[in-house]
């Protein structure tokens, strides 16, 4: 800074007023300094900014996966949110991975990130405890245990995978390979707890029907070696994935063995990801508002002072019926929280 105003022959507060207070500074002199940082290559430090005002004006976003087109979804509605109260976003995924957590949010910590928006893969509130006396503190993606003060948006996982699950039994379905991930994370036991829910409403016992495959990580390949020898078995006729891309790569792995779907083996997925009713045959999916999701949790974030404790927005889950698990009864309405779609 002291190089731009020797250079361009004005004091060093001017200097400073062009960088935080442009409109303090007649036009002209703005203009001058202006060109003098841009052959000066001069591009002002945002960590010594952060030491003067405490204040980063950055977020933090913790997710999964930001390949999955669902968080990506999220993260545009949190993107949208904070920007416009003038802040940036930081963004790293966990992989479903507890060590992974602990050190990315070791590594926002560091950076002086203002709040964030988490959606922690293990319910472990001491890993984000430091953030909670940030100047906006935490707001999670998934829903927070009675009594806690934490702000949270969520979906109910376990009425998600409820409608899905009735849907696959409505359908004739007595063996059910369910598709999850680890039972440390949060909504993937409330997902295998919805299914169950499914099988006890209608008098069955979730051991008798369900098949338990768990993954390490929810994507596609791994979708696909989850289903790969419960196809080549025959043992399974439907199969339900807790996320899109496990029901892309159980797709992929019935197509590559010639088995119709959902003629031979049918299947249902979770989230309605962009590229869902664009597969062949097209997902029956639950839908969840991802965008919009990712827009209330930047909401909550920026009402940081106004929050009450455990202030939280809830949205409810829609199965939506397409191709891929055939329509229970023949394409109306199937049951209530369920659509249908070509």
């Amino acid at each position: 800074m002291r190089d731009v105003a020797a250079r361009a022959g004005v004091s060093l507060g001017t200097v400073s007023n062009v960088l935080n207070n442009p409109d303090r500074v007649g036009a002209d002199i703005r203009e001058r300094v202006e060109q003098t940082m841009r052959e000066l290559d001069f591009v002002p430090s945002r960590a010594a900014g952060q030491l003067r005002s405490r204040r980063s004006e950055l977020i933090g976003v913790v997710v999964p996966d930001v390949g999955n087109p669902f968080w990506a979804a999220v993260l545009r509605g949190v993107e949208e949110g904070v920007e416009a109260a003038g802040l940036t976003m930081v963004v790293a995924s966990t992989h479903q991975d507890p060590d992974r957590q602990r050190h990315v949010l070791l590594g926002l910590e560091s950076q002086g990130v203002d709040g964030l928006v988490i959606a922690p893969i293990v319910d472990r509130a001491s890993d984000w405890a430091a953030f909670e006396r940030r100047r906006f503190g935490v707001v999670t993606l998934e829903r927070q245990g009675q009594g806690s003060g934490g702000a949270w948006v969520s979906l109910d996982n376990v009425r998600g995978a409820r409608l899905a699950m009735a849907h696959l039994i409505a359908g004739g379905h007595r063996r059910i390979a369910l598709v999850n991930g680890p039972a440390s994370v949060s909504w993937c036991a409330e997902r295998r707890e919805g299914a169950a829910q499914a099988l006890r409403d209608v008098g069955l016992e979730p051991e008798d029907v369900l098949v338990d495959v768990e993954v390490r990580d929810l994507t596609v390949a791994e979708g696909a070696a989850a289903v790969a020898p419960l196809l080549d078995e025959g043992l399974v006729t439907a199969v339900m994935c807790v996320n899109d891309m496990l029901a892309l790569g159980a797709l992929l792995a019935m197509q590559e063995r010639g088995i119709r779907v959902p003629g031979d083996v049918a299947l249902v997925g979770y989230d309605d990801a962009d590229f869902a009713p664009a597969l062949n045959p097209p997902l029956t999916t639950v839908r969840q508002p991802s965008y919009a999701m990712g827009l209330a949790a930047a909401g909550l974030l920026l009402r940081a002072g106004e929050r009450t404790p455990g202030e939280h927005v809830e949205f409810e889950a829609n199965l939506v019926v397409r191709a891929s698990s055939g329509p229970a009864d023949g394409g109306r309405r199937v049951g209530a929280g369920a659509v249908t779609e070509p």
